[in-house]
């Protein structure tokens, strides 16, 4: 396990929640700013935990448990290794095999020079006040090769009868690029996540197409919130001490714009669409000063029309500057930079300090001139605390805003979106967002929260305009009219009934007034209460 990453979804909640509690409770340390966790991260854990049981109470004792029926599969390879190398395909060991060191898998093999887990994916999400529903099926495979590489896939094709999940919506659902159903009133859209990775004992690097969430929160990340379609990336992850972790990705977006050159007709009359090349470089510093204490820092460049520039593969550059070499200094020709800073603070005991700075431009010497000033930028404050005093109580306070254009570019092929998903908080530009959640877990597995949520959001950017080749006009108030509101109370309950398979219920009351008609689907909006369930097997 020492140089082997498998990525562990940010969809699993129960155990991000899990190791966000005890690492509020300084039983362990964990750098929450980049996600996903690997699982041999999540296992080095658990192990830790499990060394220091006198800390947890009877709930946690239980819920480490469960956990490390999954992860020692990655903490207990010899003897998985002697238990469950099998020779034939069809062994009993094999096939839904689950014993007190192991949870239940559909398939499971172990050896010295390979180890895999199969388990299929299906489930439902109904909004029964209103009849609508999200379906899913698929599968998922994990393995490890020899000492270092290591390989995973999944796969899960979606079905709604009412759109959810409309690039322009504001929502959290799993999204992907929607294709009507013409034999069917459904919409479809079919979803992959994997890949391959080679590790060493300090470090990782991996061709994967997945998502992944940078910043602190507990509701929704504002430097990269996880919430768009998969990416193609090349990952690379190093730890060289204890005080310092460094993560870099390049990845391959898609752009939705035409390329009016390359575009051309085929020989039997069709049009051929080719899009603009569209990529984005991102890297973050963390450092550890003291115990309990991250520093995180790091940029971003989303760039086009440039099919591979050497440049943006040097890791722990600063793109900007990148850029400005690139485009002798023209906006015109320039590519879309970011900047961005995340502290997180652990260091009194049950609560967990964190602040995220995300900047996409900031001009200082105009920086308090309200007629001048382009302080286009976001950041998010929260608070988060678990199992406060061994109660097993808990709260999230979080509050969000982002400037006129933070988030936006004048030129459509260098937006920070992938497939028209925004990559950066899911309000975009213009908006406020203060959440407060209330967390009980009265026995192992079951967790009960009641939250309260308030959005506010203004003109977004293409109703301001762009200046030609200067990007934003200057001076825009912040939230001076507001297009969008949304307030709501909900109640949900979430139990885990075996490892992967959850059955959830929440009642939501929300009201909601969107002078747009774009940001909600119609039947959203106005005062409602919607009864949801949900029932799943993988994510």
């Amino acid at each position: 396990m020492k140089g082997q990453d498998i990525y562990q979804h940010m969809s699993k909640h129960s155990i991000y929640d899990f190791l966000n509690e005890v690492a509020a409770q300084k039983l362990i340390e964990i750098n929450s700013a980049i996600q996903p966790y690997s699982r041999k991260l999540i296992a080095s854990k658990l192990s830790e935990l499990n060394n220091n049981r006198e800390s947890l109470n009877k709930r946690q004792t239980k819920e480490l448990e469960f956990f490390l029926r999954d992860y020692n599969k990655e903490l207990k390879r010899e003897e998985f290794n002697e238990l469950y190398n099998n020779e034939k395909f069809f062994s009993k060991k094999t096939w839904f095999h689950k014993n007190d060191l192991k949870r239940l898998d559909a398939i499971f093999h172990s050896s010295k020079k390979f180890q895999a887990t199969v388990n299929p994916i299906f489930g439902v999400d109904y909004i029964a006040t209103e009849n609508i529903f999200r379906r899913y099926y698929g599968g998922e495979v994990n393995t490890y090769l020899g000492k270092g590489f290591s390989a995973f896939f999944s796969f899960r094709d979606v079905s709604e009868n009412e759109v959810l999940i409309d690039p322009q919506y504001f929502n959290t659902y799993p999204v992907g690029a929607n294709r009507p159903n013409r034999d069917k009133d459904l919409t479809d859209f079919s979803e992959v996540r994997g890949g391959i990775t080679y590790g060493w004992e300090w470090g990782t690097i991996g061709l994967v197409q997945d998502q992944f969430r940078w910043g602190n929160s507990y509701k929704n990340a504002n430097i990269f919130s996880g919430n768009f379609p998969a990416i193609p990336q090349i990952k690379l992850q190093v730890k060289p001490t204890k005080w310092l972790e460094f993560n870099y990705i390049h990845g391959w977006l898609n752009s939705g714009v035409i390329d009016s050159t390359r575009t051309y007709i085929a020989a039997n009359g069709q049009e051929r669409e080719i899009f603009r090349e569209k990529a984005i470089v991102a890297n973050m510093f963390t450092i550890k000063p003291f115990k309990s204490l991250h520093l995180s820092f790091g940029n971003s460049t989303v760039y086009s029309d440039s099919s591979f520039d050497p440049a943006y593969l040097i890791p722990f550059f600063f793109y900007r500057s990148v850029d400005h070499a690139q485009s002798s200094q023209s906006n015109k020709a320039g590519q879309n930079g970011q900047l961005f800073l995340d502290v997180s603070s652990r260091n009194i005991p049950y609560l967990h300090l964190y602040g995220t700075l995300y900047i996409d431009e900031l001009k200082f010497s105009v920086v308090f001139d309200k007629e001048k000033q382009r302080n286009e930028l976001g950041f998010k404050l929260g608070a988060a605390s678990y199992n406060i005093a061994k109660t097993n109580i808990g709260f999230v306070a979080e509050y969000n805003r982002s400037n006129p254009y933070a988030y936006r570019h004048g030129l459509d092929a260098t937006t920070l979106t992938n497939n028209g998903y925004n990559l950066g908080h899911y309000l975009r530009d213009n908006a406020e967002e203060i959440y407060f959640e209330l967390n009980y877990k009265p026995i192992q597995k079951l967790k009960c929260k009641i939250h309260y949520l308030r959005i506010k959001k203004g003109p977004d950017a293409d109703q301001y305009g762009f200046l030609p080749g200067f990007g934003g006009i200057s001076g825009i108030p912040y939230l001076e009219s507001i297009q969008y509101k949304q307030t709501e109370i909900g109640l949900t309950v979430q139990y885990e009934i075996f490892h992967d398979i959850y059955a959830n219920a929440s009642l939501v009351s929300s009201k909601i007034t969107d002078d747009t008609n774009s940001y909600t689907p119609q039947f959203m909006r106005g005062q409602q209460t919607f009864a949801n369930i949900s029932l799943n097997w993988g994510f």
